[in-house]
C-alpha cells in the first residue's frame, strides 16, 4: 500500500489527474492498483513543509520492486506530494478504509 499526502491548494481534479499519471508509472512497469481511495483533506498534527491540511490518497498496489522503486521516486521528485508511505501487506482487505468509509459518508 502506498499513502501520499498532496498540497491542499490542488483542486479534486488535480489530485484524480495526479493519482492517473502515477498509477500509469505502475502500469508502464507492469504493476497494477488493485484499489485506490481518496480520503479528503485533512488537517495534520503537525506542519509539513510549512502546510497545516493536505489531500489523503492511498493506493492498494500489486507491484515488483522495480516499480514501487519507480513509484517512490516519482513521489519524491513532485513538488505537490508533501509525503508519502509505502508499505507491504500480505493481503488487502476487500472492504473500503475507514477513512475512506468517513470520506464517502461526508461527501453524500
Amino acid at each position: 500500500e502506498t499513502t501520499f499526502i498532496a498540497n491542499q491548494e490542488l483542486t479534486k481534479k488535480q489530485i484524480d489527474m495526479l493519482a492517473d499519471s502515477l498509477e500509469d508509472i505502475l502500469k508502464s512497469h507492469n504493476g497494477k492498483v488493485v484499489r485506490k481511495e481518496y480520503w479528503g483533506v485533512r488537517t495534520f498534527a503537525y506542519p509539513i513543509k510549512k502546510h497545516k491540511r493536505g489531500h489523503y490518497m492511498m493506493f492498494a498496489i500489486e507491484a515488483s520492486i522495480e516499480a514501487l522503486n519507480e513509484l517512490g521516486e516519482s513521489l519524491s521528485h513532485l513538488e505537490e506530494v508533501l509525503k508519502y508511505l509505502t508499505i507491504r501487506v500480505k493481503e488487502f482487505g476487500s472492504d473500503v478504509s475507514y477513512l475512506g468509509k468517513q470520506e464517502k459518508e461526508s461527501s453524500n
